[in-house]
């Protein structure tokens, strides 16, 4: 795949899109599908959220299970039973362990006292108390499996309800002949419900579109290790929400291993950042400047079949990546961006996220609804984040963090 046809993404581009998007930003009448498709989301998502309270109940024993072993192991690794205390005599495995503690410590004593030929025994002793353990959390985690066999077609079913805004007398409705967590929070007080219950409501699905939520553009960090070992990405993002559609967008690095690359993709990398002047010459790895987007769409409300990313207005939008529209869900991309897109974000032109119906064979399109990334922060945020690669910082702090193995490449 040639890198333009890559950096893009698109779907055949509209020239013109005609008549007046429904604005989020413009608390305009909702798009005419919306209340039905978020009521019978509502519905659905009490049996959905049911089955996953239910799975739930079912997973706890081998959660505290593992969690238990978990602290066991972390307790024979520090040599202390005070996190553990007491320990149950009636389970085999703390029984072991419990035994190994005391056998451990009369070895530990002896070997003070100069019978250095136990070191050996002592090493063998810890070791196959830690298989033990390691033994015991692999049987329960196979156990849970085996049981659990439905998690995760009951977790895929419920994706379109998390964080979902819901229309409470559609879930109402549904609680006639259901029950759950979700019918539980429903019928409390909108007070209560706000202060003990985790999910949010509104009295009729056309209130939906009067929620709206903009976070403008983070401030980027240098990259750096996380607590647990992992990379924390240089990035600025910013996000927005209007009823159920949620739509975040961020500016980072993409970096590629050139192990997992043909060495058509690698030049197109390469010839990329040297169209841009930026630095980056680890000889593993490759990176681009790249725009990630996800986004939370409801199914079609108003026979849309196509998602655009724009900068201007969508009469006549300078589209930056599209897709077709699905049955609904989250999606999820990412992209090099090329010199234009990161000139226009460096200038502070805002992105919006809108959802289009192009009849088949057409090149023009009826916006059915359009949300408006907030450009606050968004010039300098993408101007300290690009002058950061470009620089040679963000090739420096990768190069510390990960060295090169010695091997090809730039």
């Amino acid at each position: 795949m040639r890198y333009s046809s890559f950096a893009r993404r698109l779907v055949p581009v509209l020239i013109v899109c005609s008549g007046p998007a429904t604005r989020a930003s413009s608390q305009a009448t909702p798009p005419a599908g919306m209340a039905a498709v978020e009521s019978a989301r509502s519905a659905d998502c009490v049996g959905e959220i049911a089955a996953v309270a239910d799975l739930n109940t079912k997973a706890a024993p081998y959660a505290r299970r593992l969690q238990r072993i978990r602290a066991l192991a972390g307790a024979v690794a520090l040599e202390d039973t005070s996190s553990v205390a007491p320990m149950d005599t009636l389970d085999a495995l703390e029984r072991d362990v419990r035994d190994w503690f005391e056998k451990d410590e009369s070895l530990a004593t002896r070997i003070v006292a100069g019978d250095s030929a136990l070191v050996t025994q002592r090493d063998q002793a810890r070791e196959a108390i830690k298989k033990r353990l390691q033994d015991e959390m692999t049987s329960v985690t196979a156990e849970a499996q085996g049981k659990l066999t439905e998690a995760d077609s009951v977790q895929s079913a419920a994706l379109p309800c998390q964080n979902a805004i819901f229309v409470r007398p559609a879930v109402l409705e549904a609680c006639k002949t259901g029950s759950g967590p979700l019918c539980a929070a429903a019928r409390l007080s909108p007070d209560s419900a706000a202060k003990v219950s985790p999910f949010r409501f509104v009295n009729q699905a056309d209130d939906l579109w009067d929620v709206q939520e903009m976070k403008p553009w983070t401030d980027p960090v240098p990259l750096q290790r996380a607590a647990d070992g992992s990379m924390i990405l240089p990035r600025t993002a910013a996000r927005t929400r209007h009823g159920n559609i949620v739509v975040a967008v961020a500016l980072a690095p993409m970096i590629r291993d050139r192990a997992e690359m043909d060495s058509t993709q690698i030049a197109e990398f390469e010839a990329n950042l040297d169209s841009l002047g930026y630095a980056f010459d680890h000889p593993d790895f490759v990176m681009a400047p790249a725009m990630e987007i996800q986004a939370s769409v409801p199914a079609p409300v108003g026979n849309e079949n196509l998602y655009l990313l724009h900068f201007g207005d969508v009469a006549n939008p300078d589209v930056i990546w599209s897709m077709k529209a699905g049955d609904g869900g989250v999606i999820q991309s990412s992209f090099p961006a090329t010199a234009k897109l990161l000139d226009r974000l460096k200038a502070g032109d805002a992105l919006s996220f809108t959802a289009v119906q192009v009849p088949e064979g057409s090149t023009e399109g009826t916006p059915i609804y359009s949300l408006t990334l907030l450009n606050l922060n968004q010039a300098r945020a993408a101007t300290t984040l690009l002058g950061y690669m470009q620089s040679g910082d963000l090739n420096k702090d990768f190069k510390a963090l990960v060295p090169p193995k010695g091997g090809g490449g730039s």
